[in-house]
């Protein structure tokens, strides 16, 4: 597989990379990492990074490219860290000539001509990681910045059930190429005052049922803090660490000001099957749902509950 998705890059003059909605660091690192060892392994290529703009990718120094539809029908699509095809923020991707799709969720569907998915891997940056590592890639600073902190973004510092021999690995391969660890680990985990102001509100508002722990957060509770919807769902690590509690959930309000969305984390009791029976989905101990009514949220925070004491 990874011999293939060489010969797709190697083919191409023009590639274009998508990721999935609400992009997070693995994401973006995953999405730019990956233009980054193209165009410095083949400066003739042309290479391209699709999606919306927002806070993370600004944390991260990157631009999102703007690309006419033309270009995109003589290109290569590669769509990252995208667990179905309804998740990709451009569907543009259905233009290309071809489309490989480079992956760490559960599988629930094939998008793509060339897939290659691994949902043991912590983060897709991983796996981009173990591709380069794989062909004895040199890579640039910028390169392996990015990559490294997609990687302890959705880690958490390594510090998830998803970490595993490989994962560490990866890093270890990304560090001799000039990784600030000290930076990155900046950029991802430390919060401005609004951060701060926003987290305690979460906190404030946290709800306890048996092991499972909760808050319900609305337009108004963020706004006032400066945060959009996307920053604000992200909050949910302020309700982690509690040693009595196995799972956790925040739920926010989203822009249309009718439905919730819910990010659903666990210690190690999986909340894939509660995610999948109300349209979400992700990892083992870590997913998400998006359009929820406020009744759906009475039955998954039962179902939370309940888990939560397995």
């Amino acid at each position: 597989m990874l011999n293939k998705i060489l010969q797709k890059i190697e083919k191409y003059q023009s590639i274009v990379l998508f990721r999935h909605v609400f992009a997070d660091m693995d994401a973006i690192g995953s999405q730019f990492g990956l233009k980054q060892w193209i165009q410095d392994t083949y400066p003739d290529k042309q290479v391209y990074a699709l999606g919306d703009a927002s806070k993370t990718s600004m944390n991260a120094g990157v631009k999102m490219d703007i690309v006419e539809d033309e270009i995109i029908k003589e290109s290569l699509a590669i769509i990252l860290d995208t667990s179905n095809g309804a998740r990709v923020e451009d569907d543009r991707y259905t233009m290309a000539k071809e489309s490989i799709r480079i992956d760490h969720h559960v599988h629930v569907e094939s998008f793509c001509d060339l897939e290659w998915i691994d949902d043991k891997a912590c983060a897709t940056c991983e796996m981009i990681a173990q591709f380069l590592e794989y062909h004895k890639q040199k890579l640039s600073s910028v390169c392996a910045n990015l990559l490294y902190a997609g990687m302890i973004a959705d880690s958490i510092r390594f510090s998830v059930s998803s970490v595993r021999k490989e994962s560490l690995l990866s890093a270890a391969y990304l560090l001799p190429f000039g990784v600030d660890v000290v930076k990155i680990e900046q950029m991802n985990f430390s919060s401005t005052y609004a951060d701060f102001q926003y987290e305690a509100i979460v906190k404030s508002k946290a709800v306890r049922k048996e092991k499972f722990l909760y808050s319900i957060l609305e337009v108004a509770d963020y706004q006032k803090c400066n945060q959009s919807f996307s920053s604000a769902k992200e909050k949910v690590y302020a309700l982690s660490g509690v040693d009595s509690i196995e799972l956790w959930a925040l739920f926010t309000r989203m822009d249309d000001g009718i439905h919730y969305s819910a990010s659903l984390r666990s210690k190690k009791v999986s909340v894939r099957e509660i995610a999948t029976a109300f349209g979400g989905g992700g990892h083992v101990c870590a997913c998400g749902i998006k359009n929820l009514t406020r009744d759906q949220l009475d039955q998954i925070i039962e179902e939370c509950m309940k888990q939560s004491l397995l």
